[in-house]
């Protein structure tokens, strides 16, 4: 984690001051569509929430963010021993009532403008037990910063993995073998804080992992 701006110099006089919860109201209509073997659906959303910035030497939610999008997912066995999941996500975040007039109408900080993931699993038939899948995930760009001047590149990752599931003493026992980020690479994750302070995510190296799960 790497932190690009710290707090601004002034001292916040209401440090440590805990706020009550907000609440934030959203409009949603949806749609879904079943065919048996595959599902889909689509749901199209506005969220208006409260946003917080330093005003006066007082950190407080004084401002406002409105969240606009469109949601896509896909679910289900398209074939015997194959399960589909996937999802798309449109998002439009601005800023609609900040502490510096230049932010306003701006992009939300750390809101990319697109999401896409899809994952899939096959059971291999000419085989008992074992099952193979794989995970795609793309984050579009976004911005560090409330003058939308730093932008975060987009990123992708691929996983593999792969199960392997039998019986041991009469028990169910499941192995388990993943590789996440398959195609190493330097990247910032994700953008958090609010204008004038904020933070940047790194994004998690390659990585394997072993498991194995019984059935009491």
């Amino acid at each position: 984690m790497h932190e690009y701006n710290p707090l601004p110099s002034t001292a916040i006089t209401n440090q440590g001051e805990v706020f009550s919860p907000y609440i934030s109201r959203q409009k949603e209509l949806g749609v879904k569509f079943d065919t048996g073997a595959l599902a889909f659906s689509a749901a199209a959303f506005s969220t208006g929430m409260p946003s917080a910035y330093v005003q006066n030497n007082l950190f407080g939610v004084f401002g406002e963010q409105r969240n606009r999008g469109l949601e896509f997912s896909v679910f289900g066995n398209p074939m015997r021993g194959v399960r589909l999941l996937g999802g798309l996500t449109l998002l439009d975040a601005k800023q609609r009532r900040t502490a510096e007039p230049i932010n306003q109408g701006n992009d939300v900080i750390g809101v990319p403008e697109s999401q896409l993931n899809i994952g899939g699993e096959w059971d291999i038939q000419a085989v008992s037990g074992p099952s193979l899948n794989a995970r795609a995930v793309y984050t579009s760009k976004q911005f560090a910063d409330g003058t939308n001047t730093q932008q975060l590149p987009s990123w992708n990752r691929i996983d593999f993995g792969v199960n392997y599931a039998t019986r041991i003493a009469d028990r169910n026992v499941t192995f388990r073998a993943r590789l996440d980020i398959v195609f190493d690479r330097n990247y910032w994750a994700s953008a958090g804080g609010y204008p004038g302070s904020g933070y940047l995510v790194a994004g998690a190296p390659r990585s394997a992992t072993i498991s194995a799960t019984v059935e009491f």
